[in-house]
C-alpha cells in the first residue's frame, strides 16, 4: 500500500472518530439534564426533569388553581341577587260547596229518616306560592300577576327568614306583572335593572325563585342561556295568557313556584321576570322551555302600577292579522311586513278615521310595523289621547291617517258591559263571521266560495270543540240556505234556544263538509 492512500484512510478514521465524540458529548449533555439559557427574555430549552404540563398551564393555569384556587363566575352573581329574592304566599277564600265526604252521622239519618240533612256552604282557603324580588329600597316588590291576582291575605318571606304581610300596589293582567309593597325597619337588598334589548341569543342567564315551593326549595339557582327573543303568540290558558307578549325564551330551568322571581345576566341584572313554562307533555315541570317577561317591559309598566294601581294603554280598535307571503301576493305587496286589517270596530278611533276592512298598515308614528306584535306593542306604549300617524296601503295606493287614541280599558269596559246585539249574533257558539267576499278570501289565503266566511273560533267555545276552522264558509245552518251576513243573523237568532246540536254545512278547501255543533 502507498504512503498517500495510508494516510487517506488514517484521516478519513480520525474524521470518523471526531463526529462520533461529539455526538456522544451532546447526548451525555441532554442526558444530564442541563438548561441552554441567554439574558434579556431568550429563548430558554426545558430538559425532562420538568413538570411535563407546565406549557398547558402556562395558558389554563395549573390543574390546582382550576380545582381549588378559581371561582365561577355564576357565584358573585348568585351572591349578588339572592337577597332581593322573597318567596310569596297568596291565599284567598272560595265559597262553594265543599261537604266532607264522610260524617260519622251519615249513616245514622239515611237508616232511621231515609234522607242525608241538608248542609250550608262552606269556604276554603285556595293558596297559591311563587317568587319575586324587590327593586326599591323602601320595599316595592315585582312578581307576576297570576301568583297574587285575587288574594285577601299575601305574605312575604325575606332571605333572612323575616315574614312581612304585603299589599298589593297595582295588577295588570295584560303584562301578567304586578307590584307589591312591604314596610320593614332595616335596610332592604335590591335587585337592579338591567337592558333586556342588549340581550343576546346564546348569552349566559341565571334563574332565581322558589322552585316547588311545597319542598322548601327557596332561593334556588339554575343556570342557562338566552334560547331565543321576541316570543309571542303563546297560550298559557283563558286565565294566564298575557294580551301584550315579548317574551325571553331560555333553557334555565323554571318550575312551578319560580313564577315572578327574576332572570337576570351574568352580570347580576335584572333582565326579565320568569312567568311560565312550556311542555309538549302536558307534565308541570320544566323541560328546558321556559319564558321571561322583558325587564323593559316591566319599566314601562310600573310607573303606572305605582302612582294609578293599573296600566293606561292606547287604543286603535281594530281587529288585524300577520300577513303570509301568499297573502302578500294575493295583494300585490312588497313584502309580508305590515298588519292586515280584518275588522274595524264601530265608534273607535280607527272608525272615526276611516281606516277600512283590507287596509294594511305598514308604519305607525314614522316607525316600520314589521309585525302584528310589534304593532300591538306600538299602540299600546303610545298610551291614551296620543295623537298618532298611520301608514297604510289600500288598493295599492299609500295613503296616511291621523288620529287620536282612546284608552283601551275604558273602551272595552265600555263595550263589555253593553255588547251590542250585531257582536252577540256574530259571537254565536264562538263564531266571528261575515259574507265571504273574494278580498276577504284572498286575506285569509282560503278558496272563495258563496255564503258566510268564519273569521275566528273562540278559544274553548262549542264551535271550536266541533272542529271549525279561520277560513271555513257557512252554506247551510239546520238546512236553512246561507247566502249572507243577514241570513247568518236571522238563522242564529231562531235557534239562539235551541238545546239540540245545530247542522252546518260548510266549505273548506274547495270541499263541502258538515260539522254538527252542540250549543
Amino acid at each position: 500500500m502507498k504512503d498517500s492512500e495510508l494516510l487517506f484512510k488514517l484521516k478519513k478514521l480520525f474524521v470518523f472518530s471526531l463526529f462520533a465524540l461529539i455526538f456522544v458529548g451532546v447526548g451525555i449533555l441532554l442526558a444530564s439534564g442541563l438548561k441552554w439559557s441567554f439574558s434579556s427574555g431568550a429563548l430558554q430549552a426545558t430538559t425532562s426533569s420538568e413538570d411535563p404540563r407546565r406549557g398547558v398551564d402556562q395558558f389554563f393555569g395549573s390543574t390546582n388553581e382550576l380545582l381549588l384556587g378559581a371561582e365561577s363566575p355564576f357565584v358573585m352573581v348568585a351572591e349578588k341577587v339572592s337577597p332581593a329574592v322573597v318567596n310569596i304566599r297568596a291565599e284567598k277564600v272560595v265559597k262553594g260547596d265543599f261537604f266532607h265526604d264522610f260524617s260519622p252521622f251519615d249513616d245514622f239519618f239515611r237508616r232511621f229518616f231515609g234522607e242525608m240533612p241538608e248542609r250550608k256552604p262552606s269556604t276554603q282557603k285556595s293558596q297559591s306560592l311563587g317568587s319575586g324580588f324587590i327593586f326599591r329600597e323602601d320595599g316595592y316588590i315585582l312578581t307576576n300577576n297570576h301568583v297574587v291576582s285575587g288574594a285577601d291575605n299575601i305574605s312575604v318571606k325575606l332571605s333572612d327568614g323575616s315574614q312581612h304581610k304585603a299589599e298589593v300596589v297595582g295588577l295588570d293582567k295584560d303584562t301578567d306583572l304586578a307590584v307589591l309593597k312591604i314596610n320593614a325597619e332595616d335596610e332592604l337588598p335590591v335587585a337592579e335593572f338591567g337592558d333586556s334589548d342588549l340581550l343576546r341569543v346564546g348569552e349566559w342567564v341565571m334563574a332565581i325563585g322558589n322552585p316547588f315551593p311545597e319542598l322548601g326549595l327557596d332561593r334556588t339557582v339554575t343556570v342557562g342561556v338566552v334560547s331565543a327573543k321576541g316570543r309571542g303568540n303563546l297560550n298559557f290558558g283563558p286565565e294566564n295568557t298575557p294580551q301584550y307578549q315579548n317574551y325571553i325564551q331560555t333553557d334555565a330551568s323554571i318550575n312551578p313556584g319560580n313564577s315572578g322571581g327574576p332572570l337576570v345576566n351574568i352580570h347580576g341584572e335584572v333582565v326579565g321576570i320568569n312567568s311560565a313554562i312550556t311542555n309538549p307533555t302536558g307534565m308541570k315541570f320544566n323541560i328546558g322551555i321556559g319564558f321571561a317577561a322583558p325587564v323593559n317591559l316591566a319599566k314601562s309598566v310600573i310607573p303606572d302600577l305605582i302612582e294609578k294601581g293599573k296600566v293606561s294603554r292606547g287604543f286603535l280598535g281594530i281587529g288585524f292579522q300577520e300577513i303570509g307571503r301568499n297573502t302578500a301576493d294575493a295583494l300585490d305587496l312588497p313584502s309580508a311586513e305590515g298588519v292586515l286589517v280584518r275588522s274595524v270596530q264601530p265608534g273607535t278611533p280607527a272608525d272615526k278615521a276611516g281606516i277600512k276592512t283590507g287596509d294594511v298598515i305598514t308604519g305607525f308614528n314614522g316607525q316600520k310595523v314589521v309585525d302584528g306584535q310589534k304593532f300591538r306593542m306600538m299602540v299600546a306604549e303610545a298610551g291614551p289621547g296620543q295623537k298618532v300617524s298611520l301608514d297604510i296601503l289600500r288598493d295599492g295606493k299609500k295613503l296616511s291617517k291621523k288620529l287620536t287614541l282612546a284608552d283601551r280599558e275604558k273602551f272595552l269596559s265600555v263595550t263589555e258591559a253593553k255588547p251590542s246585539e250585531k257582536e252577540e249574533r256574530e259571537q254565536w257558539l264562538g263564531l266571528e263571521v261575515d259574507t265571504s267576499t273574494r278580498e276577504l278570501a284572498a286575506q285569509l289565503s282560503v278558496r272563495f266560495h258563496p255564503g258566510v266566511m268564519v273569521l275566528e273560533v273562540g278559544a274553548g267555545s262549542p264551535a271550536e270543540q266541533a272542529g271549525f276552522h279561520s277560513g271555513d264558509v257557512i252554506v247551510k245552518i239546520n238546512n236553512q240556505k246561507i247566502e249572507d251576513l243577514d241570513d247568518y243573523q236571522k238563522t242564529a237568532r231562531s235557534l239562539k234556544e235551541k238545546k239540540k246540536a245545530v247542522l252546518f254545512l260548510i266549505y273548506r278547501d274547495g270541499e263541502p263538509l258538515f260539522i254538527a255543533v252542540k250549543p
